[in-house]
């Protein structure tokens, strides 16, 4: 299974739609995702399978995903069957509410697997916790399931699902909780830092990337995109600032000097760091690393 290294973005598509697909891949998502569920009207739902499954193998410089319809709608199994391929690295499992919505699509998944001649569990998956009940069970949803590398915010649909009595007005308040207990439920899992929801103001540059400032101080890792504008303001905000990587370097070279001289404790202009600190900076020039990484690599597929 192709575990991302990085994924910041989640750039969303209608899969049947081919002007849009052919622009995915060089929009410098992390991820790409072909839609057959939200973004795909009632009647074309089918059609967007094979549609889908031929755009694959086009797609390059990001993870490879598909978001199916939910098991409420009756489709997901055919979507999965339609889809899973070897140029597939992932699925995304819509309204995710329970640790069993994951039993239920691995085994989809291993039974597509087989039948395409695709190593057994080579394909990965994603969450979409976007209802109540989901929330109030993301703990164990984080912790149900091998194949699971994000959980993702589902913040349209939750707005949906609270009732909420407006249509433009400011959702944020009562959007707090869930956004707040996502992030806590995947890294008790072991999970990496879940990714946001989409910024639905797709021309508003300025107050997107003001929103990812929030996202990233709550402890997600990245945001769905829902136009490939949004794509550099994510990629952007929840890269470590080049100060902050600069100063995690310093960190380390002294610490690991202070270390060779019998201390842990130490300062580092002002700032005071022992052990949770100096690995706290390892991880962000480790990430650093990984981006310039996948931006080399990206530049010489390109």
């Amino acid at each position: 299974m192709k575990k991302p290294a990085i994924l910041r973005s989640l750039l969303f598509c209608p899969a049947n739609e081919e002007r849009k697909v052919r622009k995915l891949s060089g929009a410098g998502a992390d991820a790409v995702v072909l839609d057959l569920e939200d973004a795909v009207a009632e009647d074309q739902k089918i059609a967007a399978r094979g549609a889908a499954r031929e755009a694959l193998p086009m797609l390059s410089g990001a993870l490879r995903t598909v978001r199916v319809n939910a098991f409420e709608t009756g489709l997901t199994a055919g979507d999965v069957e339609a889809v899973v391929c070897a140029d597939l690295d992932a699925i995304i499992l819509p309204k995710v509410e329970t640790a069993q919505d994951l039993a239920r699509l691995d085994r989809l998944i291993a039974k597509g697997e087989a039948a395409n001649g695709v190593a057994a569990g080579s394909i990965g998956v994603i969450a979409l916790v976007e209802t109540c009940v989901g929330i109030a069970h993301a703990g164990e949803i984080a912790q149900s399931c091998n194949r699971l590398l994000r959980l993702v915010f589902g913040s349209g649909d939750l707005g949906n699902d609270l009732a909420l009595p407006t249509m433009r007005g400011d959702i944020t308040p009562a959007l707090a909780y869930g956004r707040a207990k996502i992030v806590y439920d995947a890294r008790a899992a072991g999970l990496a830092s879940p990714l946001d929801g989409p910024f639905l103001n797709v021309r508003d540059q300025a107050g997107l990337e003001a929103d990812c400032r929030i996202s990233r101080s709550l402890g997600h890792g990245g945001r769905v995109c829902l136009h490939p504008d949004q794509v550099p303001v994510v990629n952007r905000v929840f890269s470590p600032d080049p100060e902050e990587v600069a100063f995690a370097r310093k960190v380390i070279d002294a610490f690991g000097q202070a270390r060779q001289a019998g201390s842990a404790s130490i300062t580092v202009d002002g700032t005071f760091i022992d052990y949770p600190i100096a690995y706290k900076a390892e991880r962000i020039v480790a990430m650093a690393e990984a981006i310039a990484a996948r931006a080399h690599l990206h530049i010489g597929k390109a």
